[in-house]
């Protein structure tokens, strides 16, 4: 079959980057993985052979099957917690906050957490920042390396100094 015709295409994109649709899948969607994983990944890939099958230029493949499974992962658990707290009365979410443990408050501490991580993460240099939102999404050095077309020195000096200047910045908010 030829290299162009988009069922090769996408079989090929489909080998070389299912493993990081999957983890991508399960980085974003937490506690929610198992649950949703196949049925988000079903939608992955049929966004993917859509934009094959218009034939649409992929520059940079890995980075474009990343974000794609990060948001149809993101829109899946928004519509599954909006499903859910239109089935689930009001008293059922009070035994949910009895039996995880979490309280409003814990809440509210984890989004100033995030909020102040996100802040901190705005400061940095654009690389740094780069290499350092991979590093916390779970990815290697190398997998960071191959991503964003870096050597591996410079990926793995990115991701160290980054790291340092990231827990420098939430020290100062109070954060540590």
């Amino acid at each position: 079959m030829d290299a162009r015709h988009p069922d090769a295409r996408f079989e090929a994109l489909v080998r070389d980057y299912g493993r990081l649709i999957r983890h991508a899948i399960r980085r974003a969607a937490r506690t929610d993985a198992p649950r949703l994983a196949d049925d988000i990944e079903q939608t992955v890939l049929v966004s993917l052979w859509q934009q094959v099958a218009r034939e649409q230029a992929i520059d940079h493949p890995a980075s474009y099957v990343y974000r794609a499974a990060v948001r149809e992962t993101v829109r899946a658990i928004r519509r599954d917690r909006a499903q859910a707290a239109r089935a689930e009365p009001a008293g059922e979410e009070v035994e949910r906050v009895m039996t995880t443990g979490t309280t409003p408050e814990d809440d509210v501490r984890r989004r100033e957490q995030r909020d102040a991580l996100r802040a901190s993460l705005e400061t940095l240099a654009p690389d740094r920042a780069r290499a350092v939102k991979a590093h916390l999404s779970g990815f290697s050095v190398e997998e960071i390396m191959a991503l964003c077309g870096w050597p591996y020195q410079r990926a793995r000096n990115l991701v160290a100094r980054g790291m340092a200047d990231l827990r420098a910045a939430l020290r100062e908010r109070g954060i540590s």
